[in-house]
């Protein structure tokens, strides 16, 4: 029985330095192979926090663009009354020219009437002009 202890304390030992060699065989490989992990580990802890901010800031810029749209729905009912406001001012603005052109032009008709009821000037100096 002190052989087979013996045989299997060796057999025991010869594994275990087996197991040994063959993951202290590449210790460089699987150290790297860590760094690599936690370095990806905080790129990807990083990058979340980043996520974070950028919905936060999302839900912001979707707030303003709404109330911008908002905005932009009013400014544009404010321009179509603008517009309407113009079409008559322009069309005012034609008339007006139309109708000082018209004065400005005398008419010998309208002249003869106004002198038929107007009374007559008298040349007398006891009337006072102004100019």
């Amino acid at each position: 029985m002190n052989w087979y202890s013996f045989l299997a304390f060796l057999i025991g030992w010869a594994v275990g330095y087996v197991i040994f060699y063959l993951r202290f065989q590449h210790k460089d490989t699987v150290n790297q192979l860590r760094s690599h992990l936690k370095e990806a580990s905080k790129e990807v802890h990083d990058l979340q926090g980043e996520l974070d901010e950028y919905t936060a800031q999302n839900i912001i810029l979707k707030e303003e663009v709404t109330k911008l749209l908002a905005k932009n729905d009013d400014l544009t009912d404010i321009v179509t009354e603008l517009s309407k406001y113009y079409v008559h001012i322009k069309k005012a603005a034609e008339k007006s020219t139309e109708l000082n052109n018209f004065l400005q032009e005398p008419n010998e008709e309208i002249r003869e009437k106004i002198d038929n009821f107007a009374p007559k000037e008298r040349h007398d100096d006891s009337i006072k002009k102004f100019f």
